[in-house]
């Protein structure tokens, strides 16, 4: 009899562990970055987190590199449409969408992470709400180091830019290099090292984060910091798939979003300098000074970007730009 008791006793346990694995509910996460890449040891980092404050209830795997046949571009309708639960989407490959989301990646818009923490948080519930129309949720922000030009010889002047074979991550960035006379197109990042292995293009708009995780110093050999803009990531969740979850695991991602985000944008502003240090470590040239001809010039070419933007926006974009006037200065 005790013998009967042991083995029902191990089946109902068995059945018990089958119903809790098979209640786990697995998020795929696509993004277009991997390794060492910032961003993608962020979307690494949530996805062991997630597991932990869910109790393994809920798993997230993370598929790099594009591993899932998408492009930057496509992310945040990928999201919308389900057929990613989530994905890290940059804000500035999703305005063909939503015109918002140009925000982020505006040029010389913002001096700092300070300042960028700061419009994040003005703009925050508009992206929010731009989000929930198209059926997702921001669970949380990651910025990108200021974005600098990459090549094969140090921009000193504005006429410098002239003939560049530049990739941009998005729209805007490539009007502005294109009235300085770049030849600048928009590519997705997992193109980008392919590209200038075969000349395709001789420059790139990114990242001191995306310099270090592609190798540049393979094919480039110097870095101008001229601090374009300070874009951002918005890991988002689909809306139906977040909706399907307990309040309890709901609000454990919410929570946990929250925490990732004041941890990932610290990160990014210790991220810099290493990276720097590593990019002259491997023979690249970084120009940290920039000649204030460059600087007014680029500042110049891009002033049209905000006013584009705030027709395409209307009244929300006016009221995020006059409370960022206002509460700058006091920074």
């Amino acid at each position: 009899m005790k013998k009967k008791t042991c083995i029902l006793s191990l089946i109902v346990s068995l059945l018990f562990i089958g119903s809790l694995a098979q209640a786990a509910e697995r998020l795929d996460l696509a993004t277009t970055y991997s390794g060492q890449n910032l961003h993608a040891r962020t979307v690494r980092d949530f996805a062991k987190q997630v597991e932990a404050v869910t109790g393994g209830e809920i798993t997230v795997e993370v598929h790099e590199g594009g591993a899932m046949g998408l492009k930057d571009e496509d992310h945040f309708t990928a999201v919308a449409d389900g057929i990613v639960p989530v994905a890290s989407v940059l804000m500035g490959a999703a305005v063909g969408t939503s015109p918002i989301y140009a925000l982020s990646t505006a040029p010389f818009f913002v001096k700092g992470f300070a300042e960028a923490r700061l419009l994040r948080d003005i703009a925050r519930p508009y992206y929010k709400e731009e989000a929930k129309k198209f059926n997702q949720k921001i669970l949380y922000t990651v910025p990108w180091p200021p974005s600098a030009i990459h090549a094969k010889r140090e921009i000193k002047t504005y006429d410098d830019l002239k003939g560049l074979k530049i990739r941009t991550y998005d729209k805007k960035g490539t009007q502005v290099l294109q009235k300085a006379g770049a030849n600048a197109v928009v590519m997705s990042w997992g193109d980008v090292y392919p590209a200038l292995a075969t000349g395709t293009i001789d420059s790139v708009l990114t990242s001191t984060t995306s310099a270090v995780a592609g190798k540049f110093w393979e094919v480039l050999t110097d870095t101008t910091l001229v601090n374009f803009a300070i874009p951002l990531n918005m890991i988002n969740i689909n809306l139906d798939t977040f909706n399907s979850l307990s309040e309890e695991q709901q609000q454990a991602l919410v929570e946990l979003g929250r925490e990732m985000e004041k941890k990932w944008w610290n990160e990014a502003e210790r991220t810099m300098d290493k990276e720097i240090e590593i990019l002259r470590e491997n023979g690249m040239e970084v120009h940290e000074d920039v000649s204030e001809e460059l600087a007014a010039k680029l500042k110049e070419s891009g002033e049209f970007i905000i006013e584009d933007w705030l027709e395409k926006v209307g009244s929300d974009g006016r009221e995020i730009i006059d409370e960022f006037n206002t509460r700058k200065k006091q920074l």
